[in-house]
Protein backbone atom coordinates (compact mmCIF):
# COMPACT_ATOMS: atom_id res chain seq x y z
CA UNK A 1 0.00 0.00 0.00
CA UNK A 2 1.39 3.39 -1.01
CA UNK A 3 1.99 6.10 1.53
CA UNK A 4 -0.34 9.01 1.33
CA UNK A 5 1.41 12.37 1.08
CA UNK A 6 -0.03 15.60 2.29
CA UNK A 7 0.35 18.70 0.17
CA UNK A 8 0.36 22.15 1.66
CA UNK A 9 -0.12 25.44 -0.10
CA UNK A 10 2.17 28.39 0.46
CA UNK A 11 -0.09 31.34 -0.26
CA UNK A 12 1.55 33.42 2.46
CA UNK A 13 4.97 33.12 0.82
CA UNK A 14 3.53 34.12 -2.53
CA UNK A 15 1.89 37.17 -0.96
CA UNK A 16 5.14 38.17 0.76
CA UNK A 17 7.10 37.93 -2.48
CA UNK A 18 4.38 39.92 -4.21
CA UNK A 19 4.91 42.74 -1.70
CA UNK A 20 8.67 42.55 -2.20
CA UNK A 21 8.32 42.73 -5.97
CA UNK A 22 5.86 45.61 -5.73
CA UNK A 23 8.09 47.60 -3.37
CA UNK A 24 11.12 47.00 -5.58
CA UNK A 25 9.17 48.23 -8.61
CA UNK A 26 7.83 51.31 -6.82
CA UNK A 27 11.29 52.15 -5.49
CA UNK A 28 12.80 51.88 -8.95
CA UNK A 29 10.14 54.09 -10.54
CA UNK A 30 10.23 56.75 -7.81
CA UNK A 31 14.05 56.78 -7.77
CA UNK A 32 13.99 57.32 -11.54
CA UNK A 33 11.51 60.18 -11.12
CA UNK A 34 13.66 61.73 -8.39
CA UNK A 35 16.77 61.45 -10.57
CA UNK A 36 14.96 63.05 -13.50
CA UNK A 37 13.64 65.87 -11.30
CA UNK A 38 17.14 66.49 -9.91
CA UNK A 39 18.48 66.60 -13.48
CA UNK A 40 15.80 69.06 -14.67
CA UNK A 41 16.14 71.26 -11.59
CA UNK A 42 19.94 71.22 -12.05
CA UNK A 43 19.58 72.34 -15.67
CA UNK A 44 17.20 75.10 -14.62
CA UNK A 45 19.69 76.26 -11.99
CA UNK A 46 22.40 76.49 -14.69
CA UNK A 47 20.27 78.97 -16.63
CA UNK A 48 19.57 80.99 -13.47
CA UNK A 49 16.02 79.75 -12.89
CA UNK A 50 15.84 78.98 -9.20
CA UNK A 51 12.87 77.08 -7.79
CA UNK A 52 12.67 77.23 -4.02
CA UNK A 53 10.81 73.95 -3.54
CA UNK A 54 12.88 71.90 -6.01
CA UNK A 55 15.16 70.39 -3.38
CA UNK A 56 12.24 69.49 -1.16
CA UNK A 57 10.38 67.65 -3.95
CA UNK A 58 13.49 65.71 -4.94
CA UNK A 59 14.18 64.87 -1.30
CA UNK A 60 10.65 63.59 -0.74
CA UNK A 61 10.87 61.39 -3.84
CA UNK A 62 14.21 60.02 -2.66
CA UNK A 63 12.82 59.29 0.81
CA UNK A 64 9.79 57.43 -0.56
CA UNK A 65 12.09 55.42 -2.83
CA UNK A 66 14.32 54.55 0.14
CA UNK A 67 11.35 53.39 2.21
CA UNK A 68 10.16 51.14 -0.62
CA UNK A 69 13.67 49.76 -1.08
CA UNK A 70 13.95 49.07 2.64
CA UNK A 71 10.69 47.14 2.64
CA UNK A 72 11.87 45.20 -0.40
CA UNK A 73 15.12 44.34 1.42
CA UNK A 74 13.87 43.81 4.97
CA UNK A 75 11.25 41.17 4.10
CA UNK A 76 13.68 38.70 2.46
CA UNK A 77 16.29 39.44 5.13
CA UNK A 78 13.71 38.68 7.82
CA UNK A 79 12.82 35.37 6.16
CA UNK A 80 16.53 34.51 5.99
CA UNK A 81 17.38 35.36 9.59
CA UNK A 82 14.41 33.56 11.19
CA UNK A 83 16.22 30.22 11.08
CA UNK A 84 19.61 31.61 12.19
CA UNK A 85 21.20 32.02 15.59
CA UNK A 86 20.25 34.62 18.14
CA UNK A 87 23.29 36.73 17.26
CA UNK A 88 22.22 36.99 13.62
CA UNK A 89 18.69 37.90 14.67
CA UNK A 90 20.03 40.57 17.04
CA UNK A 91 22.17 42.09 14.28
CA UNK A 92 19.14 42.12 12.00
CA UNK A 93 16.99 44.05 14.47
CA UNK A 94 19.80 46.49 15.27
CA UNK A 95 20.27 47.12 11.55
CA UNK A 96 16.51 47.67 11.08
CA UNK A 97 16.47 50.15 13.98
CA UNK A 98 19.45 52.05 12.52
CA UNK A 99 17.85 52.17 9.08
CA UNK A 100 14.59 53.52 10.49
CA UNK A 101 16.44 56.09 12.58
CA UNK A 102 18.42 57.10 9.49
CA UNK A 103 15.19 57.64 7.56
CA UNK A 104 13.79 59.73 10.39
CA UNK A 105 17.00 61.81 10.38
CA UNK A 106 16.76 62.31 6.62
CA UNK A 107 13.15 63.43 6.94
CA UNK A 108 14.04 65.94 9.65
CA UNK A 109 16.41 67.63 7.20
CA UNK A 110 13.54 68.50 4.83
Amino acid sequence: MAKRTKRTRTERTTDVWGVVKFCAYVAMVIAAVAAMLAFVFGLLAKVNVHIGWAGRVTGICNTVAQVALLVAVIIPAYNYMRSKSAVVRAFFWVAVIFLVLGLIGINLAF
